[in-house]
């Protein structure tokens, strides 16, 4: 039987109630999910579904990250919501392909631990798993896990083996939609300009160097800390002439702010707006905040400047500051 395998927290309890309700069938875990993005999102998302199927002693496929393919599926259905018609053909592309690679590998059923997720409408799963194998002339399996305590026995178990708890569905559009509702910024769906790794890529890091050294005999923990996040989408600060003002714009910035202010002396190397930006010459605090007497985490917009500048300016800023979560992992 091939399992088509979306992610590990769905994967552990499913996984183990296949086996034991059908422990005459040679599983094979594939995994396809050209949906996920970005990239190292979905390598994470691979490396610990893989991890999941080593531990069960399931064999695993890696299915083709055809992204493209899926797009092009999508078109047009972009801003559909959550459970909409977009999932739906996402649901059959998927389901296709695991149909597909049973055939190829000689199976005569397959399934999905697509059926463990409470954000699943279990209806529309089964109408694709149908389909495809009308489509493949191959048998399919249809199991409930869910009902009777599963869910909360999946997440239990999730949780107990480690598994990546990811915080959206999949792709793009989806984490777009969800970042909203949170009110944080969408910072999977950008890149630094410096090209620091994102955090998509040192989560990816974090998830490669555990299976490795678990894989290596060594025991390694990932533990989730709590800090605050901050990303600045724009800022600039013009003269009265409509000149732009060379400056730097400190770290935890925050406020959307666009208005003519006239400055007010606050000391020989700082001046407050009227509106209450503070604005510091350059060299004279290695840390503003600090020196100032503020907190390394207070939102005052700050912004660094050669010279003060005389008369009125204009102000805009546009950031976002939110409480974020980074896994962090730890070798015992």
């Amino acid at each position: 039987m091939i399992v088509h395998i979306c992610c590990s927290v769905d994967s552990w309890y499913f996984l183990e109630r296949i086996k034991e309700k059908y422990p005459n069938e040679r599983l094979i875990g594939f995994f396809y999910n050209p949906n996920i993005f970005p990239i190292a999102e979905y390598k994470t998302r691979l490396i610990d579904a893989k991890r999941c199927c080593e531990r069960l002693g399931i064999w695993f496929v890696e299915g083709e990250y055809d992204d493209q393919n899926w797009l092009k599926r999508i078109e047009g259905l972009e801003n559909e919501p959550e459970r909409g018609i977009r999932c739906d053909l996402c649901f059959d592309l998927r389901m296709e392909k695991t149909a597909e690679c049973a055939v190829q590998n000689g199976e005569t059923l397959f399934t999905t631990t697509l059926l463990m997720s409470p954000k699943k409408k279990l209806g529309k799963l089964q109408d694709a798993m149908q389909r495809a194998a009308r489509r493949y002339s191959i048998g399919y399996v249809f199991e409930d896990f869910r009902k009777n305590g599963g869910t909360q026995a999946q997440f239990a178990l999730a949780r107990q083996m480690g598994a990546y708890f990811q915080d959206y569905c999949g792709c793009a559009f989806a984490l777009a939609k969800e970042r909203l509702t949170q009110n944080r910024a969408p910072h999977e769906l950008s890149s630094p300009i410096d090209r620091a790794p994102s955090a998509s890529e040192r989560r990816l890091e974090i998830y490669s160097r555990r299976h490795k050294m678990e894989k290596e005999g060594a025991r390694a923990v990932i533990v989730k800390t709590r800090f605050l996040n901050y990303r600045i989408f724009y800022g600039t600060l013009m003269d009265e002439t409509g000149e732009a003002i060379p400056c730097e714009i400190a770290p935890y910035s925050a406020g959307k702010l666009d208005f003519l202010a006239t400055l007010a002396p606050l000391s020989a190397s700082a001046a407050f707006c009227v509106q209450k930006p503070l604005f510091v010459i350059a060299g004279e605090y290695a840390d503003a905040r600090k020196a100032l007497g503020l907190s390394p985490f207070d939102l005052t917009p700050i912004f660094i400047v050669q010279s003060l500048p005389s008369g009125r300016v204009r102000v805009r800023l546009n950031a976002a500051v939110w409480e974020d979560v980074e896994e962090k992992l730890i070798v015992q």
